[in-house]
């Protein structure tokens, strides 16, 4: 099981839920935390909470979306705070809606923080740790990735996307010391999916309970862990077994087709 006190652990998107959980979590641990987020005022109250803990913690502003500004974070990060022994790449978007009726800028810019932002964060951090053979990537994905939802497509091609990233690099960096993990939440609770109705065949898990499990993960040098481990395990399963007719009718059966209808966007987010 790894140590991790004094690592350096730079999570993305941690001004609020799970980043924010995963900030605390490896805080505790007496790591070095880097929080990164492109929400300022909520950034700086996360920061404040972990310096008022007596907790090692660094604050930057980040969009991921900006791959120079990735580069130039990871730069700054190694040269002010040390080394990147963990990276989180936690930060993400979510917009519902009809293929049809989603504008471009939302398409785009869902694509450029969900799957471009983990590809530069990466891009950005994988030499240091190839160079020094040790470190850890913590991708976020989703059971989304796993089986898409009606209403949800951009945000379902984006986990799909950090899916295959993640299983396509871990085979290229084998053997080098440097590990690799897959997070697939199911229906977590935080506010960037509030109205929405989780299927009666599952729950809404707390924010807290997906960042143990990332600690956990990292800990133990675990390849890919879903949150409930059920049930992203069995949509995966329907959906391996190349039967889209039959997956469409199991969505539909447990209302999973009309989860989304009722999201109510939060305007609170700077996304």
């Amino acid at each position: 099981m790894q140590d991790l006190k004094g690592k350096v652990v730079l999570i993305t998107g941690a001004a609020r839920g799970m980043g924010r959980c995963d900030a605390l979590n490896f805080a505790r641990e007496g790591s070095r935390v880097v929080v990164t987020d492109v929400d300022q005022k909520e950034l700086e109250k996360t920061a404040g909470e972990l310096e008022d803990s007596h907790y090692q913690a660094y604050s930057y502003i980040l969009d991921v979306a900006d791959r120079d500004a990735c580069f130039a974070l990871v730069e700054k990060v190694e040269g002010e705070v040390g080394p990147i022994d963990v990276l989180i790449n936690n930060a993400g978007i979510v917009e519902c809606g009809d293929f049809l009726d989603v504008s471009e800028y939302s398409i785009r810019r869902t694509t450029e923080v969900n799957y471009l932002g983990q590809a530069w964060m990466m891009s950005a951090v994988l030499p240091g740790m190839v160079k020094r053979g040790s470190g850890h990537v913590v991708n976020m994905a989703s059971m989304g990735g796993k089986v898409a939802s009606a209403k949800m497509g951009p945000y379902c091609a984006t986990k799909h996307a950090v899916i295959g990233l993640t299983d396509s690099v871990r085979q290229e960096l084998r053997g080098s010391g440097v590990h690799f993990t897959i997070i697939e939440p199911g229906f977590i609770d935080t506010g960037m999916v509030k109205g929405v109705k989780a299927p009666f065949i599952t729950r809404w898990v707390e924010p807290e309970k997906v960042s143990d499990a990332v600690l956990k993960a990292v800990k133990r040098n675990q390849e890919e862990v879903g949150v409930p481990s059920f049930l992203v395990r069995f949509s995966a399963f329907m959906r391996g077994l190349c039967l889209p007719k039959v997956v469409d009718f199991l969505m539909k059966v447990l209302g999973a087709d009309k989860a989304f209808d009722t999201w109510v966007k939060d305007q609170n987010r700077p996304f």
